[in-house]
């Protein structure tokens, strides 16, 4: 079936849905023994009716911004839509921020009102008494008594068009100060489109929500699609990968969008699993796998569905038969694996400003490697390609945005003079079309001899190592010039098991040492990292754990 949701807005990709499947699952979670609370899209249309007409009447002028605070549930969904039922748009705010930051948005945005789970009222709240500047609160766990006091409910005042504001979403941050991007419903519906004639989703498909819902990777490609299809969507109870295979399990989830780090958790818990079972059981799967890529290689397709099956089904993982990979760059050997496992691993690309989705792999040619070719109704360039085709990734369509919020200086600055969103991104395009993310144009390191060094390109092969559970490489200025240099972080239970259980700082240090000239070895000369740091606690990150590198970026190295 082909679905065109062209002209509508967020609201009416629910109401349609509800039309159309009234008791299909809409919402479900794991109540722990395996059993499900479940909401249908006739009771999720409902309640979002009754809290749209509960909104209404606390005289909020149309057009208002009501910002949105809490963790992944029917609750935050459903007040996602009532907000935008009753005309007004939504600020999506990240729980992981602190009290500061969190403040600041909401000053910043002139949100006029908060939903939130009470557990943030400590964070948000001036004085324990009154919240930032006398703005009214509203609780998520309050929902049902707010839904149960609309007996004669509003009918809702839906935004009057397509081109009309859905969302303001503040940048994550990696880079410091975060920017409010204006998201129209056509941008993000157009998106939904540009995904859905790259991937094929079907109704039946149950969506396994793990990333936040405030961010827009999951907000359009894990809630709203899934919402706009007649989808389920079930929320995992917690980022533990034991807990979300049980509530794949549990749901019969049959997609997941992720981050690498959590499709590397998956990875890194089958091959351990492997070898506590022993040389025989791994040789069998090992075997199999190969099989599995070898067919894949010659005939195409994905043998691994059927190969794979009977280790898949041990593993945990279900139905499960897409991952979706965004917000950084995946190995290439983690993308190839699942792939031969019989899931469909596919990496994507985007941004906040663009939706998100610019690019993503088609199941049917995967090039693991790539984020694929950029999808339906986006445009993508090079600009100021060198030598080897790299230069700014520039994007144009209709799931761009248009402009930051209070912020023109920072719009002018973004935009070409004809009219191309500048990422700033680096990257390629390849003959067949695929688009190669090479790093950040703020992250290049340049050397001495004028080479171009990608930092990302090294953290991979760093990362490969099953001693080292993140790294980052930056410029370091050796005398005159600039090099990269590793800060790495180790995995303390792969060191613990390579080591016996006993070991000293000399023989860490060795041994890391020994990794940086692994890589070292195949690399050219000028990409050769100078130096390392071993760092024993984990990098601070965003809430998509991505590494916020501008802490480090520019801070004194002794070398």
């Amino acid at each position: 079936m082909e679905y065109n949701f062209k002209g509508k807005t967020i609201p009416q990709l629910l109401e349609d849905s509800a039309r159309r499947v009234p008791e299909q699952k809409a919402l479900m979670v794991n109540k722990g023994d395996g059993n499900l609370n479940n909401v249908t899209y006739a009771e999720l249309l409902e309640r979002v009716r009754r809290l749209s007409s509960f909104i209404q009447r606390e005289g909020f002028e149309k057009g208002s911004h009501i910002a949105l605070l809490g963790k992944n549930s029917p609750e935050w969904a459903t007040t996602y839509f009532a907000i935008q039922s009753a005309g007004y748009v939504v600020v999506p705010l990240d729980a992981a921020l602190k009290s500061q930051e969190l403040r600041h948005i909401i000053r910043h945005s002139d949100s006029t009102a908060i939903f939130l789970h009470s557990k943030h009222l400590d964070t948000v709240l001036d004085d324990g008494e009154t919240l930032i500047e006398g703005i009214p609160y509203f609780e998520l766990e309050k929902i049902d008594e707010y839904v149960n006091r609309e007996v004669d409910p509003l009918p809702p005042r839906y935004p009057e068009n397509d081109g009309s504001p859905a969302v303001i979403i503040y940048t994550s941050g990696t880079t410091g100060s975060p920017k409010g991007v204006i998201l129209k419903h056509r941008n993000i519906v157009e998106d939904i489109n540009s995904i859905l004639l790259r991937i094929k989703v079907l109704p039946d498909d149950v969506f396994i929500s793990v990333l936040p819902a405030h961010h827009v990777f999951e907000a359009t490609g894990g809630f709203l699609t899934p919402i706009a299809l007649g989808c389920g969507i079930c929320y995992a109870r917690a980022l533990r990968g034991k807990e979300i295979l049980e509530d794949i399990q549990a749901s019969g989830a049959t997609i997941i969008l992720g981050v690498p780090l959590l499709f590397e958790k998956f990875y890194n818990g089958i091959r351990k699993a492997l070898e506590a079972k022993g040389v025989l059981t791994s040789a069998m799967f090992y075997s199999a796998l190969g099989i599995s890529s070898l067919i894949d290689s010659v005939f195409g397709g994905n043998s691994g569905k059927v190969v794979m099956k009977k280790f898949r089904d041990k593993a945990g993982f279900g139905k499960l038969r897409l991952m979706v990979s965004g917000g950084a760059a995946i190995r290439t050997e983690v993308v190839e694996f699942f792939n031969s496992f019989g899931i469909d691993c596919l990496q994507g690309y985007g941004l906040t400003e663009t939706s998100p989705v610019l690019a993503v792999n088609p199941p049917e040619k995967i090039k693991p490697a790539s984020v694929g070719p950029p999808v339906d109704h986006v445009e993508i360039r090079i600009d100021g390609p060198n030598a080897e085709g790299i230069g700014e990734i520039q994007a144009k369509g209709g799931p761009v945005f248009e402009e930051y919020y209070k912020n023109p200086e920072a719009t002018r600055e973004t935009f070409t003079h004809d009219g191309w969103f500048k990422t700033g991104d680096l990257g390629k395009i390849d003959e067949d079309g695929y688009l190669y993310i090479m790093g950040r144009g703020k992250n290049l390191i340049v050397t001495c001899g004028g080479k171009n060094v990608y930092p990302e390109e090294l953290e991979e092969k760093l990362s490969s190592s099953e001693l080292v559970l993140e790294s980052l490489v930056m410029a370091v200025r050796y005398g005159d010039c600039e090099e990269p240099f590793a800060i790495l972080v180790p995995d303390f239970d792969a060191v613990d098991a390579h080591f016996d259980g006993a070991w000293t700082d000399e023989q860490l240090e060795t041994i890391f040492k020994e990794i940086i000239e692994n890589v070292n070895r195949n690399m050219a000369g000028y990409k050769r990292i100078k130096g390392f740091k071993i760092q024993r606690e984990e990098f601070p990150k965003t809430s998509t754990r991505k590494i916020k590198r501008y802490l480090y970026i520019g801070k004194e190295i002794m070398v």
